[in-house]
């Protein structure tokens, strides 16, 4: 069948792991980018607690948490509608996950990092909140320790702190952090620069926050492990307990001392991401609602000198650019898309003579380092179109850009002669269409080439079920769909199948019904199969299905618990199984409650949340 459906994000992924400038914002690959960890990205947590996240580098570095009591929470929509990974901070049982010690992780003489974060509502100052430590304790196999704090001190300003290779030149930050507020911070360590003032630095996005010396010229190769959400090795006591207490969106980690222009590039990424505004260098401002929220996969090439720049980008998406005839010192071109279909069906909007074009668009930023207009001279345009299968493509691939900025593409000229580089790969060299702010997408001559069969593929949540729904505008020698669900985008389960129809020329439409939805979120894909047995990948689609019922954890406990909220103005009590009123102690934070029951019997007890009007029970069984 000549069904060509789009391929899922996850064999996207997979394809990038040996292509340059995969990382995000298109910047490194997973030999220099030694640790992605995106909780929009291979987080497993098969109840509430988080047991792995995967690390999307490439490099391998996962991090783990085996027992339940120490594992952080998944929490969907928690910063600009992403995910997080909230870490508590309970007195007893407070949450990290660790990845053994690895050579990837340590023996480089620089390092880079950046950390989309989140302290949760009356956060201590008064203790180290450890965003990443490698390290047994302090000056114990400290190869590095990146944490908030106030210093020790008695005062509530908590503020960034960094150690490389011990405690001995600790350098702070200048600026403070507010609980409940969402922050982009950053580190960089130089170590070929020994003793410079300016070897190690602290960001807030783009602007430097703090800097000092530091006399080691590497990071040692130390056996202890990486944590996350941990100081390691500093406790703390009572409400101080020394660990990350709040949100964790995205930290990223490279093995060099990242230049200004690679910087400025991921924290744009970064920026747009998540909805926040750098201070300085927020270049890229299509991701603003004026603009039109092109928010998704964004990446960028710049230069701040000779010995400072990005020339070549792709990240997460289709895109590549590269081939910038006129990139000069402060200059920037960004791009990102709007998350429109990779599909033709049902878009009228593309210059005659064409058969049709995807939906989705990119739109760029062409600027300077001030956020003025200017020109980086013609670049190369790569689409990586790897799993639509492709024949003769270059003849009938059409570039399109909205030249006149005026929200239209039926009006322009279509741009002919991309180049097949092999491997899906396909170029149109030497645009100059492009200027500041203008939209580009791609278009087709031919009707049976980029994947228009297949209309629409949608996944709706109902009270109890998923409804899977799905549409195709021609079919040929398809023998059947399949629909596949994953908790993690990495190993998927068939939950059913729909014979297709064959041959088709009309407008088909199917459906199929999950009957027993995973927890939390779920991702679906359709396999189209043919009748010779090949098979071709949707898009991903995800569905958080939140059914009314209680995460609690540990389960069996032995008095001390938590619950998840399911939202802010929920209440929490306890009772006995004849309904008698159990006394606890009940710490609210942002998202769960943390329930102590002193000096109780053995047995099971009843949780009762009462929320939004709804009244929601669970068991509890005690175990003193």
């Amino acid at each position: 069948m000549r069904l060509l459906l789009p391929f899922t994000f996850l064999v996207l992924f997979c394809s990038l792991q040996g292509a340059a400038q995969s990382g995000p914002g298109g910047v490194g690959n997973s030999s220099t980018n030694i640790l992605w960890l995106d909780a929009s990205f291979g987080v497993s947590a098969p109840t509430a607690g988080v047991t792995s996240w995967t690390d999307r580098s490439g490099a391998g570095n996962t991090v783990v948490q085996a027992t339940a009591a120490l594992q952080p929470l998944y929490m969907t929509n928690a910063i600009n509608g992403y995910p997080t990974v909230f870490f508590d901070n309970d007195q007893t049982n407070p949450d990290w996950m660790s990845r053994a010690d690895n050579a990837t992780l340590e023996g480089m003489n620089g390092l880079t990092a950046f950390c989309v974060y989140q302290l949760a509502t009356g956060t201590a100052a008064a203790a180290p909140r450890g965003i990443m430590s490698k390290r047994n304790g302090p000056d114990n196999q400290e190869a590095y320790a990146w944490f908030l704090y106030n210093g020790g001190g008695s005062g509530s300003t908590i503020q960034q702190y960094l150690d490389i290779d011990g405690t001995g030149n600790r350098i702070s930050s200048s600026t403070s952090y507010s609980t409940g507020t969402a922050y982009i911070n950053g580190f960089v360590y130089h170590g070929a620069l020994p003793s410079n003032s300016s070897d190690q630095i602290l960001y807030d996005g783009s602007t430097a926050v703090g800097n000092g010396a530091e006399t080691s010229t590497s990071i040692p190769n130390y056996t202890s492990n990486l944590y996350i959400g941990s100081l390691r090795g500093h406790t703390g006591s009572g409400s101080n307990t020394s660990r990350f207490n709040g949100n964790i969106s995205e930290l990223i980690v490279f093995n060099y001392a990242m230049g200004s222009a690679q910087r400025l590039v991921v924290n744009n990424y970064l920026a747009a991401k998540y909805g926040s505004t750098l201070a300085t260098g927020d270049l890229y401002v299509q991701d603003n609602p004026a603009n039109g929220n092109y928010d998704h996969d964004v990446a960028g090439i710049g230069r701040a000198s000779a010995t400072d720049l990005q020339t070549v980008s792709r990240g997460t998406g289709l895109v590549e650019f590269s081939g910038a005839t006129d990139l000069n010192n402060g200059e920037y071109f960004f791009w990102g898309h709007n998350n429109g279909a990779t599909v033709l069906g049902g878009n009228s909007d593309f210059p005659s003579g064409l058969f049709g074009r995807w939906s989705r668009e990119w739109r760029t930023s062409e600027v300077t380092s001030a956020g003025a207009a200017t020109d980086v001279g013609s670049v190369d345009i790569t689409f990586d179109l790897n799993g639509f299968n492709l024949i003769g493509a270059t003849s009938y691939l059409r570039l399109l850009v909205d030249v006149n900025n005026n929200g239209v593409f039926a009006d322009d000229v279509p741009i002919a002669g991309a180049i097949d580089l092999g491997g899906g790969r396909f170029q149109f060299t030497g645009v100059a269409a492009l200027a500041n702010g203008m939209r580009f997408t791609l278009g087709t001559t031919n009707p049976a080439t980029l994947p228009i069969e297949l209309l629409s593929f949608d996944a709706v949540q109902k009270e109890h079920t998923v409804e899977l729904q799905w549409a195709t505008a021609s079919e040929q020698d398809n023998d059947r769909f399949t629909v596949e669900r994953s908790a993690d985008l990495q190993a998927w389960t068939a939950i059913g199948e729909v014979p297709g129809a064959r041959n088709s020329s009309t407008t088909r439409w199917y459906q199929l019904v999950d009957a027993a939805p995973l927890l939390n979120t779920s991702y679906y894909r359709l396999r189209q199969v043919d009748t010779d047995g090949t098979s071709t990948l949707s898009a991903v689609r995800p569905v958080h299905f939140a059914r009314r019922t209680l995460a609690i954890y540990p389960n069996p406990t032995d008095g001390h618990f938590t619950v998840v909220l399911p939202s802010a103005n929920t209440r929490v009590h306890l009772v006995d199984l004849r309904g008698r009123a159990v006394e606890a102690e009940i710490q609210y934070m942002d998202q769960v409650a943390r329930i102590r029951m002193e000096h109780i019997s053995a047995g099971r007890y009843l949780v009762v949340l009462t929320t939004d009007g709804e009244r929601i029970t669970a068991p509890v069984d005690v175990h003193p």
